[in-house]
């Protein structure tokens, strides 16, 4: 769009457009050239994105810059007058406006008129037009535009035969500023032509030239070409001679000679033989004959020429001479300037000498080729991966762009010709409309590279492909040439952007629209085709990564290698751990990407297949990565590329011996792919058995009896049954007994029954249970019988010993305790041997009391204990004490370690005591 164009005023001297858009030099002032870069990357997550930078425009600013055509010579008579056709050409890229200024000689000319010479533009003044003053304003000329005027110069009377002089005639922008805004003169903005008139008695011949329209299409015709010559000289010339005048005519490449000469003398027409072959004509005193080559010839390789030889004139005689043009087919959308040159016996000898030949030109005459605006959208027809030997006649076999499949997700190409089937230069619009591709793609139309987005270059906001040249001119670097047709294209890229989340279905396309900027009615549509979506797939293996194609894996690449391989969940399954109650097991698991593009994954599991997150109670999954750091998924994984990550299984502390499945999910929220897998945990309580609790001694009279209470516990989560029990003694004369706690009063009663065995134990249950030791009566002092039971059950044997020793002296220690919440050295309630519960940072007061039961002293008695574990000594009032004896072992508060109490001599019957605390640590 010239923007100055539309901001000058209307002129005085109105003008007819006739130029060709392609034969412009300079880029239209106002034009704004719009750039925009773009860019394809892989970003760290491998997937392929394409950006654009902004929009930069750039104003192309006004140049002036013209030419005038041309410097002339010609003959007058005196008293008579000189015609001189010139043509004003605005060469600059901005609408302009003009003056002429014509400066007369001293001698010769004594003055003139300058006429339009435009309707038509035949070498004749209009003189029903006004006639060009020097301040009349000339236009306005739209860049390349041109305006034909003829300059009347009138002789002197008194000019002699010989006299010569000449006039100037200058043409003068008058752009140097167009609504205020300065335009840039670095091109030419005033130019001048000189006309010579040499003053002559003899014959003088002015020829015009003239057609019968001033435009028409490409191809079209016939056209008729007239020459009008005239013998404005005051001398006859001998019509009896037949070399008079010599006219010649090369018609512009795409104009063809098509005969039908005719000539006219004074009046008389004659119709000459010969087609576009050579002729010739008499009317009995007048002769005419030519001569053609029509092209292609040896003399005449690209344009028609055809030559005229006839009779001059007689003073004041005129003729014309006539014939036919035809327009050739395949011809651009331009303006085909074309004049004749003639020769004339200008010195009355008889003939045309040779240096009287081609001397003088006619007017130039203009005939516009109307533009054919055309637009083929094809998928080029080219050789199969390459530019070559493309067709842009055909959008019937190559209509459609098809790409048989693309991923989820993926950018899709689509390469389309555009191609110019027109004889003009044109810019085509483009647009993609009726898609049947899913919801959520998006479209995006880039330049040939598929890279730099295309954008609007003509103005209207469209994006399109820039000028394409008429067919038959010469294709620019960056486009492709149908050399058969001679068409020029251009690749336009459609990029569509599928959603992740769509698999299947097909074929999608979308239509593709180009439009000609020139004439909107002139369009054509091409098929972007994508036949189908493949669905993205994954593999979750155990312990290898899934081999493909790219990336063999021989330990995972085929079902039967237990490692998962394929789509899942398993029937049975692929790793099974085993693991004791409490305890963490881990699978190794690799998640591969089979699929085209990158993709990241969610991690799931179930204790079936498929409810997420669903366990067993107390179960629990974990999932890590290769730094041991808990994870929930992956961010993304490449196209055959791995991630290796572990599940920890925790099974609770309680859990029987089974097997349970595991499946695990691998799912991507973007494409919706998932795989799963099938594993297993077994539960093993097989380690755990039956526990008894403790070894013990006590000292007896002889003939005494020691009752030992013992516990056995189920250690294992599974029940056990038929546990026997029996007691053997290292001693003759010693018997023991086990007993139940029949009445559960946790001591040994006339209640409790004798046993051999326990029917049941359920898992991580304990049963509490005696054994009576009976002494013989005649046992010496200080023997000792070693009491040994033994527990039988399905997981193995486990024993304990009692120690009884017959003595006169028995010492027995009991210890109790009692909560001091407050931890202030005094207890809360009364000492028991029952368990209690304490928190951290409170206080437990033990007591422990050694009673001598024997019958004599026992002498060097001493009460020794510890701190427990996650406890320390707390000293505080009284404590710690002893009732009689020292502490021979001191404690501080918050200490830990062993205490001891040194009691010396307890007497039968007596009993000592030492007391002491210990804190709960937090």
């Amino acid at each position: 769009m010239n923007v100055f164009y539309r901001l000058l005023p209307k002129f005085f001297i109105t003008v007819t457009l006739w130029f060709s858009c392609y034969a412009m030099a300079l880029t239209d002032s106002g034009t704004v050239i719009k750039n925009q870069a773009g860019a394809t990357y892989r970003d760290s997550a491998g997937i392929d994105r394409s950006t654009t930078s902004n929009l930069v425009e750039t104003l192309v600013q006004p140049v002036v810059a013209m030419t005038l055509t041309s410097d002339q010579s010609k003959r007058g008579a005196p008293d008579g007058q000189v015609t001189f056709t010139h043509v004003l050409t605005n060469t600059g890229n901005v609408t302009d406006t003009y003056i002429l200024d014509i400066v007369y000689p001293a001698t010769v000319i004594s003055g003139g008129t300058i006429y339009p010479d435009m309707n038509p533009k035949d070498g004749v003044a209009d003189v029903a037009d006004p006639i060009v003053s020097g301040t009349t304003i000339i236009g306005p000329l739209a860049p390349n535009e041109t305006f034909s005027f003829v300059i009347v110069a009138d002789i002197y009377a008194a000019a002699t035969s010989g006299d010569t002089d000449s006039l100037t005639i200058t043409a003068t922008s008058q752009g140097a500023v167009v609504d205020g805004i300065p335009i840039d003169s670095g091109g030419v903005s005033n130019q001048t032509n000189t006309d010579t008139v040499m003053v002559t008695d003899l014959p003088i011949i002015e020829m015009t030239k003239a057609i019968s329209a001033d435009n028409g299409a490409s191809p079209s015709g016939p056209y008729i070409v007239t020459f009008t010559y005239t013998n404005v000289g005051v001398t006859n010339m001998d019509v009896a001679n037949i070399n008079g005048v010599i006219l010649k005519d090369i018609l512009p490449e795409g104009m063809k000679f098509n005969g039908a000469v005719n000539w006219s003398v004074s009046g008389t027409e004659l119709t000459v033989s010969g087609n576009t072959g050579a002729g010739n004509g008499t009317d009995g005193s007048a002769d005419l004959s030519f001569t053609t080559c029509i092209a292609p010839d040896t003399g005449c390789t690209l344009k028609d020429e055809v030559e005229f030889t006839m009779d001059g004139l007689d003073s004041g005689a005129s003729a014309t001479i006539s014939f036919e043009v035809m327009i050739a087919s395949g011809i651009t959308a331009a303006t085909l300037n074309n004049q004749g040159i003639y020769g004339y016996d200008a010195d009355n000898s008889g003939q045309v000498d040779v240096g009287e030949k081609e001397t003088t030109n006619t007017n130039i005459v203009p005939f516009r080729i109307n533009p054919n605006y055309g637009v083929i959208a094809n998928n080029g027809g080219c050789d199969v991966g390459t530019d070559d030997n493309c067709d842009g006649s055909d959008d019937t076999n190559y209509e459609v762009v098809s790409v048989a499949t693309a991923k989820q997700g993926e950018r899709v190409a689509f390469t389309n010709y555009i191609w110019n089937t027109g004889n003009a230069e044109d810019t085509f619009n483009i647009s993609y409309e009726t898609s049947t591709f899913p919801v959520g793609t998006s479209f995006f139309l880039y330049k040939s590279d598929g890279i730099t987005p295309l954008i609007d270059t003509d103005g209207d906001y469209q994006p399109d492909t820039g000028i394409i040249p008429a067919q038959g001119e010469t294709c620019r670097a960056y486009q492709v040439t149908d050399t058969t047709n001679g068409y020029c294209g251009y690749k336009v890229i459609l990029i569509a952007t599928l959603p992740p989340n769509i698999a299947g279905g097909g074929p999608y396309d979308v239509i593709k629209r180009a439009i000609s900027s020139n004439d909107t009615a002139v369009f054509n549509t091409v098929k972007d085709e994508l036949g189908t979506i493949e669905a993205s797939t994954v593999d979750l293996t155990n312990n290898h990564r899934a081999g493909t194609a790219t990336t063999p894996e021989t330990n995972c690449d085929d079902a039967g290698d237990n490692c998962g391989f394929g789509p899942g969940a398993e029937t049975t399954p692929v790793t099974t751990n085993t693991v004791i109650p409490g305890e963490t097991t881990r699978f190794t698991l690799y998640v591969t990407n089979t699929s085209g593009v990158p993709d990241s994954y969610q991690f799931e599991y179930s204790s079936t297949d498929f409810n997420s997150g669903v366990l067993p109670t107390g179960w629990a999954v974990e999932f890590k990565n290769s730094e041991n750091v808990t994870i929930s998924g992956v961010p993304v994984v490449n196209p055959d590329d791995t991630a290796v990550f572990y599940a920890d299984v925790t099974v609770p502390e309680t859990a029987t011996t089974t097997t349970q499945s595991l499946y695990f999910k691998a799912v991507s929220a973007t494409t919706g792919v998932s795989d799963i897998k099938h594993d297993a945990v077994t539960v093993d309580n097989s380690g755990f058995c039956v526990g008894l609790v403790s070894d013990s001694s006590l000292t007896i009279a002889a003939g005494g009896i020691a009752i030992y209470k013992h516990t056995i516990s189920n250690t294992s989560n599974d029940p056990i049954t038929n546990i026997g029990l029996v007691t053997t003694n290292n001693t003759d004369g010693f018997t023991s007994i086990i007993y139940e706690d029949t009445d559960g009063d946790l001591a040994l009663s006339s209640d409790d029954t004798p046993i051999t065995s326990i029917a049941a134990l359920a898992g991580k249950a304990s049963q509490i249970f005696f054994i009576k030791v009976l002494s013989p009566r005649n046992a010496p002092e200080g023997i000792t019988n070693i009491t040994t039971l033994t527990a039988t059950v399905p997981c193995g044997t486990t024993t304990l010993t009692d120690s009884t020793t017959v003595s006169s002296t028995n010492m027995t220690i009991t210890k109790t305790q009692a909560l001091d919440a407050g931890c202030d050295g005094t207890a809360d309630n009364p000492f028991s041997t029952d368990n209690i519960s304490a928190a951290p940072d409170e206080c437990v007061i033990y007591q422990l009391e050694a009673k001598n039961i024997g019958a004599k002293n026992a002498n060097n008695v001493e009460i020794s204990d510890a701190a427990p574990a996650f406890t320390s000594f707390l000293v505080i009032g009284t404590l710690p004490d002893i009732t009689a004896g020292t502490i021979t072992t001191p404690i501080t508060n918050g200490s830990q370690g062993p205490i001891v109490g040194s009691v010396g001599t307890v007497i039968p019957g007596d009993s000592e005591t030492l007391t002491f605390g210990i804190k709960i640590s937090r």
